[in-house]
């Protein structure tokens, strides 16, 4: 973290040589005297590690200033929202204040991956195999739309950067997240992040690349009825796709797609619904988590990709 940061960095002096420890990948913060962390590969374990409670608090207030954003606690009014999510240079922090957090403020702090993880390495370290791979490739120099799907914790966003090292460098490409945590090398590209607090979602910012001349979207996370306004590119000259969901297998993302579409203020039948997506023709990837050499690693465990639409029901060959 840069000098810019020294007072949050002074703030997280409980918890700094956890985050810059090579194997941890998650710091949990229930409350001021109850801290876990994941390390690669393992389960949660409790720390011994402490924060006093006013320095909890002040934690909180100083990553809300130097992300420019604003979170309430008991006191505050009541317009100010009490759950914040931010970002500072390599971290993602979710935050939950006092009322919302029982006994005080409350945390997890995602280590974002700087060192890229490339397919080939998915391969070495088994998590891919051949025939995937080889597939995968051919999925992404073709420009066909791309899902990727797993439970919290899966890996979705690290996979995503691999197969997006796999788009030509000649291509322009427009990022959208929430947090931005993806690390593109590709020259052309444009990165955006939603801003609920000041009314710029994920859904606007869709329609708004629409007309920066993308030769592909990408999605950090689908959550919402931002999730319409995706279709509707992908099936009007914006092939090539690629975005990231949670789901707890290949087939239930096409549920989950169905679902934030129709919470879109256009209420589409469910019928057009499916329609635009068996258009879309996408390639759903799940990944989850399985003990690899002993270590728990996210690995490729289906690649499905839809076909038609047919009474109803989406025909789909699995990979």
């Amino acid at each position: 973290m840069t000098d810019k940061y020294s007072t949050v960095n002074m703030f997280l002096k409980p918890v700094i040589h956890l985050m810059l420890a090579d194997d941890v990948t998650e710091i949990m913060i229930n409350k001021y005297d109850d801290i876990w962390v994941k390390r690669y590969g393992f389960q949660h374990e409790k720390t011994d590690i402490n924060f006093k409670l006013d320095e909890l608090k002040g934690l909180v207030t100083i990553i809300a200033s130097a992300s420019f954003k604003e979170i309430g606690n008991e006191s505050s009014d009541n317009s100010i929202p009490k759950i914040m999510s931010a970002g500072i240079p390599g971290f993602r922090f979710e935050i939950w204040n006092t009322p919302i957090s029982t006994f005080g403020p409350s945390m997890t702090i995602r280590k974002i991956v700087s060192k890229k993880i490339t397919l080939e390495t998915y391969f070495k370290e088994g998590q891919i195999s051949e025939s995937h791979l080889e597939l995968i490739i051919k999925i992404i120099t073709k420009k066909r739309n791309v899902f990727i799907a797993g439970s919290t914790g899966s890996g979705k966003t690290t996979f995503c950067n691999a197969l997006i090292e796999k788009i030509p460098k000649t291509e322009r490409l427009i990022v959208i997240e929430n947090i931005q945590e993806l690390n593109i090398s590709i020259p052309n590209v444009v990165f955006l992040q939603s801003d609920e607090e000041q009314g710029c979602g994920i859904n606007q910012l869709i329609k708004s690349a629409l007309r920066g001349c993308p030769d592909r979207i990408i999605i950090g996370e689908v959550r919402g009825e931002e999730a319409e306004s995706l279709l509707i590119a992908a099936n009007t000259g914006h092939p090539g796709t690629i975005a990231t969901l949670h789901a707890n297998s290949s087939y239930e993302v096409l549920n989950r797609l169905e679902d934030m579409v129709m919470q879109s203020k256009t209420k589409l039948p469910i019928e057009l619904i499916q329609k635009r997506i068996a258009l879309m023709r996408p390639f759903l990837i799940f990944l989850k988590n399985e003990k690899v050499n002993d270590l728990v690693k996210p690995i490729v465990s289906e690649i499905t990709e839809i076909i038609n639409l047919s009474k109803g029901k989406y025909e789909a060959h699995c990979h």
